[in-house]
């Protein structure tokens, strides 16, 4: 079942659709004195098969109505009405489902579909006399509402949050925007992606960023119906923007457009080293599934093979040297964090940890700290003073604190180790760990405007902020945590709770042991 978004006639050009409280016609068909064919509201969509897994892998089964199938009954006639497209023929001619739809139909009187939230978050100066949702006269125009989205995007999203971090002609600030213009696919999903982020920055109701989200579904689950064959960049970049769209949203995250996307650049493997857009989104995503993959505590499913012939393994600029270390990040995470239970080859773990410590060895000079001061518990300040000349710089460096975490946990220790050396070498790694913890923070709140390197800093902090053990650095933790969430509207307070529910539980059963 779904929700319909407003008229034929409006959904057609892509305008919003108001419908007053109590009228039977929208604000636009009134005001350009035309027939308004509202449809009814919830529209049921057929399901002829599902997907479901089954032993660890999707299973198809078909839907199939049987003979004995029980229907409900009705206390008086219904009437069927089948979803066409007549609101493209002449308000003159109308047809024997237009005469249905107006006899057997009446808006109800909550058909009023933007919330008064929603309408209140819009800025005044996004407004003119006409009301945004009544849209443009020409489709391909932008609404007001629709203006100011795609602008927030641009200057607090790919801007702000810094999706173009590790790529020189930042295509997600310029190319992508011009893109959605044409692509009404990609546009929805921007679209989407905006009004959450506004929705969240403003605490208002997610009503809007939901409804487009749903009209991009349906765009993309056309595309993805075609073949193989006529999968193009656009629709890996519109997979890639609902996965933003997904992580800005904890309590629903079902990764589906991570599972989506995986799928996409595993099948479109020239993506990843093609140059260009495609390359760069591609590059993005990997960040994304390493974020996934640290969160969720499951590995990367992305045949990485796909980026050794990537072009930044042969440059040498700030944005490369970042991208490599990021790949290495990658495939350090994808080996230690196999399935329970698999045993980590030692080989590629001795291979993955000599690549992190020659390429941490021959950084540039200009990726060493402008200014250092160490932590100073005692004052309070828990985590390093590091000023970075680059901002492609303060990520890099933090994937490589990420892959020491990951190296450090996944060293096997020696069977010849004695019980007590064992547990000693325990907490020799949780403090390896609790370090290179500090390191990744400091960077980030050292660095103010690289605000990308909140989101690496935050998934280290769920994963690994257990080992944190001085009160000064759980509480300069929590700090760094509330904002993060007020400064890029990404909820992360979940995630102090979370923290200090372990803290206490860790504080109490030292206690009891001593």
């Amino acid at each position: 079942m779904r929700v319909t978004k407003g008229c034929a006639r409006c959904r057609h050009r892509h305008a919003r659709c108001v419908v007053p409280a109590g009228a039977s016609s929208c604000s636009r068909c009134t005001r350009l004195d035309r027939p308004c064919h509202l449809e009814p509201r919830f529209h049921f969509k057929p399901v002829s098969y599902i997907y479901q897994q089954c032993d660890n892998a999707p299973a198809r089964f078909d839907l199939v109505w049987d003979e004995e199938q029980v229907w409900v009954g009705v206390s008086r006639p219904v009437t069927f009405v089948r979803e066409t497209d007549n609101f493209r023929r002449e308000p003159s001619e109308p047809n024997d489902n237009d005469r249905v739809l107006e006899q057997s139909y009446s808006p109800p009187d909550d058909s009023q579909l933007i919330l008064p939230e929603v309408v209140e978050s819009i800025p005044t100066d996004t407004l003119s006399n006409d009301s945004p949702s009544q849209g443009s006269n020409d489709a391909s125009t932008p609404t007001p509402r629709e203006a100011y989205l795609i602008r927030s995007y641009i200057q607090k999203i790919a801007a702000v949050h810094q999706a173009d971090i590790c790529d020189p002609q930042s295509h997600f600030s310029t190319e992508v925007p011009r893109r959605a213009l044409d692509e009404p696919m990609l546009l929805k999903a921007l679209l989407a992606l905006a009004a959450r982020h506004d929705a969240i920055l403003t605490d208002h109701s997610d009503c809007e960023a939901s409804s487009f989200h749903g009209e991009c579904l349906q765009l993309l689950i056309v595309a993805l119906n075609q073949p193989e064959e006529t999968y193009d960049d656009n629709l890996l970049i519109t997979v890639v923007v609902l996965r933003f769209y997904e992580e800005l949203e904890r309590v629903t995250d079902r990764k589906c457009h991570l599972l989506g996307s995986n799928r996409l650049l595993n099948l479109m493997s020239r993506s990843a080293s093609s140059g260009g857009l495609a390359e760069a989104v591609s590059w993005q995503f990997l960040r994304q599934a390493i974020y996934s993959s640290i969160a969720q505590y499951e590995p990367i499913q992305l045949d990485l093979r796909n980026y050794e012939r990537s072009s930044v393994f042969h440059r040498d600029d700030d944005a490369a040297l970042a991208n490599a270390i990021i790949f290495f990040c990658a495939r350090i995470v994808q080996l230690c964090c196999a399935v329970p239970g698999y045993a980590i080859d030692r080989k590629d773990w001795r291979q993955l940890a000599d690549c992190v410590q020659e390429w941490h060895c021959n950084k540039p000079r200009s990726w060493q700290p402008l200014r250092y001061q160490p932590p100073n518990l005692s004052a309070d300040q828990p985590f390093p003073e590091l000023w970075i000349m680059s901002p492609p710089a303060v990520v890099g460096l933090q994937y490589y604190h990420a892959s020491r975490i990951f190296l450090t946990l996944s060293d096997a220790p020696s069977q010849r180790m004695t019980d007590y050396e064992m547990s000693r070498a325990r907490l020799i790694a949780e403090t390896t760990v609790a370090n290179h913890l500090v390191m990744a923070i400091g960077l980030s709140l050292s660095n103010e405007s690289v605000q990308n390197s909140y989101f690496i800093a935050s998934h280290l902090l769920q994963r690994f902020g257990y080992c944190l053990r001085q009160p000064a650095e759980q509480r300069g933790a929590l700090r760094f945590l509330s904002r993060v969430e007020k400064n890029l509207g990404w909820r992360t307070s979940w995630m102090g709770r979370e923290l200090e529910q372990q803290w206490e539980e860790r504080a109490v059963l030292n206690t009891e042991v001593n």
